[in-house]
């Protein structure tokens, strides 16, 4: 059988968020393994090519569906027209984050990949009784991923959903895309490093740990790129010391480079996240990890259980989310014992060989039988 796919997603694309950004990124490496993919969205600029807004490097078709009335209602309906026209579009496989989407898919007979990253009720309200509906869950259409171990678990805790009825695949980077840059010499015994800091503006990102890391290590440069000083001083309600400069926001498509001119690269992560009313802290897979990793740059990341399912000492420095001095520690070990940190930047490119996007589309491709 022929894989023909198509990638729907109740968003805007190209726009600001990060969901847009991994909508591009799996819809390109789908567009390179699937034959006739096409991408269906509710909007975005329709002027802006995702090729220079986010890189992409294969051209595929993108449908954009305008969004009904803003209720559960409006989402079925909106979600029944896309899975229309991934059927009148010849597709026999739908990837989407939308579980409204793959409800529909299966009832029309078409195979469905559920890709999950935080809890149900958040997407569909009391329609999260959809997963107790056995005709649904135990649907050989229907395949149930989620971004990480932590949240497979909280859907087996909290849904009674059996083990094999989820498979864990984490976010991804775009190896391709580090290639020219990620080759560039780290030198990190130097007096004064240049620490990277790409990501929202908000205290559950951990903006608020970087003013107080910066202020505790004055000789060092923190390059904030994401968002302004001004954001950051409202999200904080702190002003941010000289040796913090923000950039502003980039193109996608411009990040590996930028991040690749950076000595250190900081994840810091806070146990609570709020994304859209939903405390994803525990579950998120950050798609900025697996650039630092394929940057071939020195990683410093919260400790959190989430983040170590992919970071361990031997490819990162890994400190408490809520102590600054952990951090001017691992900064300071970074400076001090070089060899040792590019041993650690070297094992987290290889490490990321297998979260790129095409590995992470093919392993969904592999779920459909």
């Amino acid at each position: 059988m022929k894989k023909r796919v198509a990638y729907i997603a109740r968003a805007s694309v190209p726009s600001g968020s990060t969901n847009s950004i991994h909508v591009a990124k799996i819809a390109d490496a789908f567009a390179s393994i699937s034959e006739d993919f096409i991408l269906i969205v509710h909007g975005g600029d329709a002027e802006a090519t995702l090729r220079e807004i986010y890189g992409v490097r294969n051209d595929f078709p993108v449908y954009r569906i305008k969004p009904g009335r803003n209720s559960r209602i409006g989402q079925i309906i909106w979600a029944m027209k896309a899975v229309n026209k991934a059927g009148n579009n010849g597709c026999n496989i739908i990837v989407t984050r939308d579980p409204f989407t793959a409800l529909i898919a299966v009832i029309r007979g078409i195979d469905a990949v559920l890709d999950l990253h935080g809890d149900i009720k958040h997407l569909t309200g009391r329609f999260y009784r959809m997963l107790s509906w056995k005709w649904f869950v135990d649907n050989s259409r229907f395949h149930l991923v989620t971004i990480s171990q932590g949240l497979k678990d909280y859907y087996i805790e909290n849904y009674d959903l059996n083990d094999d009825r989820i498979t864990v695949l984490a976010d991804g980077a775009d190896l391709d895309d580090f290639m020219p840059f990620a080759g560039k010499e780290l030198i990190v015994n130097k007096d004064s490093l240049h620490i990277g800091y790409f990501g929202k503006i908000l205290v559950g990102k951990g903006i608020e740990l970087v003013r107080r890391v910066a202020i505790a290590d004055g000789n060092d440069i923190f390059d904030i790129y994401g968002g302004t000083l001004e954001e950051a001083i409202k999200e904080t309600g702190h002003e941010f010391p000289s040796n913090v400069i923000f950039h502003g926001r980039v193109n996608n498509k411009d990040i590996p480079a930028i991040m690749c001119d950076m000595d250190v690269l900081i994840l810091p992560n806070q146990d609570k996240l709020m994304n859209m009313g939903e405390d994803i802290g525990r579950f998120t897979s950050p798609l900025k990890l697996f650039e630092y990793m394929a940057s071939g740059r020195c990683i410093i990341a919260s400790d959190l259980p989430v983040i170590r399912e992919v970071l361990s000492e031997a490819n990162a420095y890994l400190a408490n989310a809520n102590d600054e001095n952990e951090w001017v520690k691992c900064i300071d070990d970074i400076r001090f014992h070089s060899d040792a940190a590019a041993k650690r930047a070297m094992q987290a490119k290889l490490d990321v060989q297998k979260y790129s996007w095409k590995a992470r589309a093919n392993a969904m491709l592999e779920l459909v039988k």
